[in-house]
């Protein structure tokens, strides 16, 4: 965990000269000997995904092994490109295609009921 540590102290913005937290006005989690237990959500997202090596470790210490989020249709573990990403990109893409059908489907029965 020092490497942990090395990296709040020169990559967290929230990291002050004394060792403490700007946020929480108290010692970093990181270099007290409970960093176990608690956790730093701002490192967690913003600092550790720019050391991706360092962040499997620290995750493997804790017990999960990937941070990244799983798709809601198939499972399987990807990537975001966005906040609000649920899907990775092959079953967005078919997830796409069925409701924009879906949609034009609606679309054309709205039509044809106006036209009668």
């Amino acid at each position: 965990m020092n490497e942990v540590l090395k990296l709040a102290q020169n990559r967290c913005a929230n990291y002050g000269d004394d060792g403490r937290c700007l946020v929480t006005d108290r010692t970093c989690l990181y270099g007290s000997s409970n960093a176990n237990i608690r956790r730093c959500s701002y490192f967690e997202t913003s600092v550790l995904p720019a050391e991706p090596a360092i962040e499997m470790r620290y995750y493997a210490s804790r017990g999960k092994m990937d941070s990244r989020p799983c798709c809601e249709n198939c499972g399987n573990q990807f990537n975001r490109t966005g906040g609000r990403q649920i899907y990775c990109v092959t079953c967005a893409k078919e997830i796409e295609r069925v409701k924009r059908n879906k949609r034009n489907r609606q679309y054309r029965e709205e039509r044809k009921k106006r036209a009668l």
